[in-house]
């Protein structure tokens, strides 16, 4: 019987160590949230970090400054039917966020540049796009260089506020651009 316990501890220690949570589990949720999509990379791979507006280079929407980090990426994406602005959802995240890392960039409204290109070409995610005036965005670097954790906010024309939550860890390379 001990010899059946001791691999079956070894393979929950193991996967205990494996199936580490993400950051994202660990922030309070607005209130009334509703889970729109869950995501949690197996592999690591190379993601851009956006660390600043977007602006049109050679006619072309880039941000004006990012950074790409080899790590994972954990992503929750929540539908907001309580909220009224996003300037509430903006200060809610943000106070988490300051408790955890320090903010590198933030924008609001049309500061922010597209937002159909944040919601299709940034976070692909098309359910965030509205009017450019109602997103806003913030992007956190969590201590000792351990990645970032962003969440960008968006009103869409039909008055709902979403809010989609980034996090990139277990970052082993950084190539700045």
């Amino acid at each position: 019987m001990y010899a059946l316990i001791k691999p079956l501890t070894v393979l929950f220690l193991l996967h205990a160590s494996f199936a580490k949570a993400s950051i994202l589990d660990e922030l309070i949720v607005f209130r009334g949230a509703e889970v729109v999509d869950v995501s949690d990379d197996r592999n690591i791979q190379q993601h851009l970090i956006v660390l600043g507006a977007l602006e049109k280079i050679n006619h072309e929407l880039e941000p004006e400054r990012s950074t790409f980090l080899v790590g994972k990426k954990s992503t929750r994406t929540y539908y907001l039917p309580v909220a009224r602005k996003t300037g509430d959802v903006e200060q809610f995240y943000g106070l988490q966020l300051a408790d955890i890392g320090t903010l590198v960039f933030s924008c609001a409204g049309r500061t922010c540049g597209s937002s159909s290109y944040w919601a299709n070409k940034i976070l692909n995610k098309a359910i965030l796009y509205g009017p450019e005036q109602f997103q806003r965005y913030g992007i956190y670097e969590l201590p000792d260089g351990a990645g970032y954790v962003s969440f960008y906010a968006s009103q869409r024309a039909t008055r709902k506020i979403y809010v989609h939550i980034e996090a990139f860890t277990e970052v082993s390379d950084q190539i700045d651009k």
